[in-house]
């Protein structure tokens, strides 16, 4: 039997939890188990980090060139020899940093900068469009977990915490028992009823928002950013913090997110790290991108629309995927290479809240395959990189190590706002829409969403939609998008009539090769219902 002090992978947060791992006859398992010193979480977990063991119950990953497996020293040399073969503006990396520690991003930067590639995602890149540089810290940084309970007012902007981060939650209930007021914008009313004042927005209706501003006044705002997050929607709430005395967190949805993009910038001085990564795929279907390399990111599973996902990358020339475990995208990857599981590796990541992490386990062998293809580091040499370039001496995980300093900027709102935000999302006027018997879907992003695994497999809707399709207790409901179509079991839930809430993903997302669009990386589209028996 082995315990290893680990990190669950499941969002930004970074419980701390420990791994068992024992074998009955020939059989190996895996048990999580409470680390009640964990300065992050205090023992508790989620849903998702309880359920850690079958995360990690995968098929692994094994090293092959063309279909035929071979010795990892083979895969790494033919891995060399192609990405040479390949222009370096023709080549892509793409990371998101959820299984990833910051040894690995730095040395994946550093095989770009050697090949002289600048196409470089993190799954944020789009983020920095748009707003001033002196803004950029807010998508960088977080803030300690102590800010959100000592919080006088806390403002949630379209977010959820007990589905999206639910061990926030707990630090929100804590200001709230302190006396803090709670205040959520949302589609829907959050069924926990969370906040003091809940004020319901419809899509069309989103501007109406800044005449509710006095709200913000001296309050902590919290809201999600996603690779799918509206970017006129992060415009608003960046306009709001502007207008007002209020500060902003940005929750992500991956462990390492707040590493990957302070390395990056730190390590590039800020260029070749604004790479947007649907444009990345838009490049790769037109054509003008040919060669990837995809690390340790099962992009079937986390976007929406898999099945575009994997016909968009089956075009490249050269393929290349580093994961420890098995993904679609594998069956047409040229070559792959076999990483670690996350818990069994040695290396550090950034929380949210800035706390360096360093995780329990022993094996280096990601992070040596990256520099067998560059300079051969070993992983000290890399770790006191990745120290130098957070200036750091000492980790601890009780301290917060990287802060962010508050910084004065104006970010200009659209004239035309809420045209702009519906028109990409493919949303018309209110009376068409009605017309058309169309509803408006509404993702709550969760763990297991960004997984790939399947968790809640239904869809909320009113009781008045429920009606007016003639929905009886057993039935299923059937979600139709353009031509395609997904039949759901459904749940009756508080919400406006035009909505449906989905916390897993639905089949019907279609992406037609138009990765640029907004309208593609929402958590919300246009969607039609019809009664299925």
């Amino acid at each position: 039997m082995k315990t290893i002090t680990s990190i669950c992978p499941g969002c930004s947060i970074g419980c701390g939890c420990y791994l068992v791992e024992s074998e009955e006859g020939e059989e190996k398992t895996l048990k999580v188990a409470h680390r009640m010193v964990a300065p992050t979480n205090e023992g508790k977990l989620c849903k998702f980090g309880m359920h850690l063991p079958t995360y990690y119950d995968k098929e692994a990953l094994h090293n092959s060139v063309d279909g035929t497996d071979v010795e990892q020293d083979k895969a790494i040399q033919t891995a060399k020899e192609r990405l040479k073969s390949v222009k370096p503006d023709e080549l892509a990396f793409i990371a998101l940093p959820r299984t990833v520690t910051n040894e690995e991003i730095v040395s994946l930067l550093s095989l770009a900068s050697t090949i002289g590639c600048e196409n470089i995602s993190f799954g944020f890149e789009r983020f920095f469009r748009g707003i001033p540089e002196d803004a950029f810290y807010v998508v960088e940084n977080g803030l300690p977990f102590t800010d959100i309970e000592e919080a006088s007012k806390i403002v949630l902007f379209f977010v959820d915490p007990f589905v999206h981060y639910p061990l926030i939650a707990r630090r929100i209930l804590k200001a709230k028992e302190n006396g803090a007021q709670i205040i959520e914008f949302s589609f829907a009313k959050n069924e926990r009823g969370i906040a003091d004042e809940s004020i319901v927005v419809e899509p069309w209706e989103v501007e109406s928002i800044k005449e509710r501003r006095e709200l913000f006044e001296d309050s902590l705002i919290i809201s999600e950013l996603t690779p799918y997050t509206n970017p006129y929607l992060l415009s608003l709430v960046f306009w709001l913090q502007t207008a007002i005395s209020s500060r902003l967190l940005l929750l992500k949805p991956f462990l390492n997110a707040t590493g990957a993009l302070l390395l990056g910038k730190n390590l590039t001085k800020g260029a070749g790290i604004r790479k947007d990564l649907f444009e990345i795929l838009d490049r790769i279907d037109r054509g003008e991108i040919k060669g990837l390399y995809l690390f340790e990111t099962d992009l079937t599973g986390a976007l929406l629309g898999g099945e575009e996902v994997t016909k968009t990358l089956s075009k490249l020339d050269v393929l290349i995927e580093q994961n420890a475990f098995r993904t679609p995208v594998s069956e047409i990857a040229d070559i792959t290479l076999c990483s670690e599981p996350f818990y069994m590796k040695k290396g550090t990541i950034v929380n949210i809240e800035g706390r360096v992490l360093e995780l329990g386990g022993g094996s280096a062998n990601g992070l040596w395959i990256l520099e067998s293809l560059d300079k051969g580091r070993t992983y000290g040499d890399v770790h006191e990189e990745v120290k130098r370039l957070l200036g750091l001496d000492e980790l601890s995980e009780f301290e917060i190590a990287v802060t962010r300093e508050e910084k004065k900027f104006e970010v200009p709102l659209l004239m035309d706002f809420t045209k702009t935000f519906l028109s990409l999302l493919g949303i018309e006027e209110e009376k068409e829409r009605r017309e058309e018997a169309e509803y408006f879907l509404w993702y709550k992003t969760n763990p297991f969403f960004w997984s790939g695994i399947r968790d809640k497999q239904f869809v909320e809707i009113s009781p008045a939609a429920m009606r007016a399709l003639g929905l009886l207790t057993g039935d299923a409901v059937e979600i139709a998008q353009d031509d395609r179509r997904e039949k759901r079991e459904f749940k009756i839930s508080d919400l406006p009539d035009y909505l449906i809430v989905s916390e897993d993903k639905l089949a019907i997302q279609p992406l037609d090769g138009r990765w640029t669009e907004p309208q593609r990386r929402a958590k919300m589209t246009n969607v039609a219902m019809k009664r299925a028996r």
